[in-house]
């Protein structure tokens, strides 16, 4: 089953690809184009897939897409309210990209069923990312796998998520980069940006009347200043 020359997916997605489990039964929820799950059936990647979306405009761009480049057999659609029309028998592996934070929380919250180990969530949100890590957290869901990837001029950051409370992550700096080290290039700068963003905000914070917040927020900028630069050193001695 040959890829069709013209179609790619992005860095993002293709970190998105990259974290799903091979073989897998997959659910893309807000699947738009269905790009990804329609390129992970190509490459004989997953064993069958739902492209899943709230609007019927973007299902019917997905369904001329699964007809366009053959892939009816692994490939469905279905219109539903994130996973809501979703079974738990049917998937096993599902992927939630391009939402904002709290709209992946909404989703997780309202399915239950995922706190199973044998469930992998590929998250990637767009916005209120702390708060996701949090709530993940507070759970009982660990983050396994999470890297960076920067494009168009944007930062994003990729988890492979499991029901695992005995593996949950809760140092300080878990909130705002995750289970990211320094090992790339994409990593630092997404974590140099969240530590521009940390010290915009402890400004914020010293301006209001509350020092002992802004320093100890400081402190947090710190350490993944520090983090940073050593990954930095570590990847300019290979």
């Amino acid at each position: 089953m040959g890829l069709h020359p013209l179609f790619t997916l992005g860095g993002r997605l293709r970190l998105c690809a990259s974290m799903v489990r091979p073989r897998t039964a997959l659910a893309d929820i807000g699947t738009d184009h269905a790009y990804l799950p329609i390129w992970l059936a190509k490459q004989g990647l997953v064993s069958r897939a739902i492209a899943a979306d709230i609007r019927l405009g973007p299902l019917r761009s997905a369904q001329q897409n699964i007809s366009r480049y053959r892939v009816q057999e692994l490939v469905s659609t279905r219109l539903s309210d994130g996973l809501d029309a979703i079974l738990s028998v049917e998937v096993d592996d599902i992927v939630i990209a391009g939402m904002g934070g709290e709209m992946i929380i909404k989703i997780v919250a309202g399915a239950p069923w995922l706190k199973d180990e044998r469930k992998r969530l590929v998250l990637q949100p767009m916005t209120s990312v702390p708060r996701l890590r949090a709530f993940l957290a507070e759970q009982g869901f660990a983050v396994l796998r999470e890297q960076a990837i920067v494009e168009e001029g944007h930062a994003y950051s990729v988890m492979q998520v499991q029901y695992a409370p005995e593996k949950v992550n809760t140092d300080e700096l878990y909130p705002y980069i995750g289970m990211l080290d320094a090992k790339t290039e994409d990593n630092r700068e997404y974590m140099r940006r969240v530590a521009v963003s940390l010290e915009k905000k402890a400004g914020g914070l010293a301006l209001s009347g509350k020092p002992e917040e802004a320093a100890a927020l400081l402190h947090t900028v710190e350490q993944i200043k520090i983090k940073t630069e050593k990954g930095r050193q570590n990847d300019s001695c290979r």
